[in-house]
């Protein structure tokens, strides 16, 4: 109850102004307002104890200090920290100077002059308030050497000057160590952030390189997984080509989280189509072991009846957090006879939206991850819980599925019962009527059907400049769009691009990015500038293993008009030829 009430009441001294600003500049803030109050009410009380001590030349002094005080903790409150501290040294300069002529109402109030080291350093910082430290300590000593003529003025002894003195500069020493130590360990504090950061480039680095190199490769088995599913196959091998082909996507995806959730914000690329729940789960738990050494795993379904057989939605990222939160599981369990049940119940949603809870329970226990600051009351309790729950978090190695989950706005639950944990999380989708289907006369569906076949029979005739240095790819892009296009011309660097370019008008040009000689980004800077002043505009798409999405803004502010990221699918590059020609 105590912690509560000190903690509202020193929330009071911290500006709304300064609440935005890094916790230095706020903590600063705070320690100026906080010693403007104490020492307005210090210098108050003892401006009206030497009034009723009638000590007319004291009550005079003190009476004018406390004014300052109050003027300038209300004009520099919202005008910066900067000029209230300057405004408060000098007046806490003066104060204590006050009390060393005059020796306050006991006569030895001048030793409050002790306490200048350390709030100046405070203050100021080392090397600032050692100055004004040390102008005090002079003027303390001028003051000392000086006879004493005026009855009002404090005289000391030889042995209280020393004293004095003493005790001055052994807080001035006590303040700067301090100091010392407290600036040291924020220097230190700011040398592991940056190497945090260094690590924390050099791995997105060493991330966007591996993604590249895989990508490629994966590329080339994809679109072969694609031509080889039009073929004859007998249902054993049927079911190896699906087992394969799922395992492939589940791949791609990987590497897709791995790229997206290596930035700090992310979107989860979207991929909506139609599905059946049931089949899609069931799919999923195909894909986990049923054993792992003596541990034997058990997996549970449960959905709700009122969930429709068809849904439209990003699947893939369903079945991508289910696996990362059933691996966690299975990585982190201790039982012999481990139950997994899945359990899914449709909220309520606005019409056409089904809005589903996902819940994956299991007997797992989890150790204890409070927060060591869980008893101190300084801290708000929500503060403390979401501190909790990053630990889990980080025990289950559940990051990147958290990100997912938040890219959607949706939150990412961990209950932990007696017998059981809980995970749990929402994720939207919606319904063919969503899907607005407006009633077509006859015309308008005439015009429709024209229109489409005027779009195939041009894709049908476009000529195409492919950009590609490497042969295999070369081969598989030529593979999934030779059948659907008039003729495709190859080029293996962009010096290539620009000659073919130049000889010859293509209907559009897919461009690769790292290429020798002449990357993509400059081939492309060329062909607009070569453009300029003929009225022409050639489509150009990248075609890239790049992935981040400062890759797909490079090659935007470059001049190309769309970007696809390898792998995909066949359709998906034709639907965007498509769609640029």
């Amino acid at each position: 109850m105590l912690t509560k009430i000190l903690n509202r009441l020193i929330s009071q001294f911290i500006p709304e102004k300064e609440e935005k600003n890094d916790m230095a500049t706020m903590t600063k803030s705070l320690l100026t307002n906080i010693i403007h109050f104490i020492f307005f009410f210090i210098i108050l009380t003892q401006g009206i104890i030497s009034l009723i001590d009638e000590n007319l030349v004291l009550t005079v002094l003190l009476l004018l200090i406390v004014p300052m005080f109050a003027i300038s903790y209300f004009i520099f409150r919202n005008q910066g920290s900067r000029n209230s501290q300057w405004s408060l040294l000098t007046i806490l300069f003066l104060s204590f100077l006050v009390f060393i002529i005059t020796g306050g109402n006991t006569g030895s109030d001048g030793f409050w002059a002790v306490l200048f080291p350390p709030v100046s350093l405070m203050l100021a910082g080392r090397k600032k308030g050692g100055y004004w430290s040390l102008l005090f300590l002079a003027m303390l000593s001028i003051y000392f050497i000086i006879p004493i003529g005026n009855s009002w003025l404090m005289s000391y002894s030889t042995e209280e000057k020393v004293i004095l003195i003493a005790i001055y500069l052994t807080s001035f020493i006590l303040g700067y160590t301090f100091q010392f130590i407290r600036s040291e360990v924020q220097l230190e504090k700011d040398r592991q952030i940056l190497e945090s950061e260094n690590r924390y480039r050099a791995q997105e680095n060493l991330i966007n390189r591996i993604s590249y190199q895989i990508r490629i490769p994966l590329n080339n088995i994809t679109g072969i997984l694609e031509m080889v599913e039009n073929t004859q196959m007998d249902e054993k091998q049927r079911e190896y080509f699906h087992t394969l082909q799922t395992s492939t996507n589940n791949l791609v995806d990987t590497i897709n989280n791995l790229v997206f959730s290596s930035k700090t914000v992310f979107h989860f690329p979207e991929k909506n189509t139609s599905f059946n729940l049931y089949s899609l789960l069931n799919d999923t738990l195909q894909l986990l072991p049923k054993k792992s050494g003596e541990t034997k795993f058990r997996f549970n379904l449960f959905i709700a009846g009122t969930i429709p057989n068809v849904l439209i939605g990003n699947s893939i990222k369903i079945k991508q957090i289910l696996l990362n939160i059933i691996h966690s599981i299975l990585k982190n369990t201790a039982h012999h006879n481990e139950q997994i049940t899945v359990k899914v119940k449709r909220l309520p949603a606005l019409p056409g939206n089904v809005e589903l809870l996902f819940q994956v329970i299991s007997n797992i226990k989890i150790p204890d991850q409070h927060s060591p600051f869980s008893e101190e009351g300084f801290y708000n309790s929500k503060d403390i819980d979401r501190i909790n729950h990053s630990r889990l978090i980080d025990y289950l190695d559940l990051g990147i599925t958290m990100k997912i989950i938040e890219a959607e706005g949706k939150t990412f639950n961990i209950f932990q019962e007696k017998n059981k944990t809980v995970f749990e999380f929402t994720s939207s989708f919606s319904t063919s009527l969503n899907t607005a289907i407006e009633p077509l006369n006859i015309n308008s569906a005439i015009n429709i059907n024209e229109k489409s076949s005027k779009t195939a029979k041009k894709l049908k005739e476009a000529n195409i400049l492919l950009a590609e240095d490497n042969s295999s790819n070369q081969q598989i892009i030529l593979l999934y769009i030779k059948d659907s296009v008039n003729r495709v011309d190859v080029a293996s660097n962009g010096k290539e691009v620009l000659n073919k370019f130049g000889r010859m008008k293509y209907d559009l040009i897919l461009m690769d990015i790292q290429m020798p000689i002449m990357n993509g980004l400059k081939a492309t800077k060329k062909i607009r500038e070569i453009e300029q002043g003929t009225d022409t505009h050639t489509p150009i798409i990248a075609v890239t293993a790049n992935a981040f999405p400062e890759d797909k803004t490079r090659c935007l502010a470059a001049g190309m008009d769309d970007f696809i990221s390898k792998p995909f699918q066949p359709e998906e590059l034709l639907r965007m030829i498509e769609r640029h020609l």
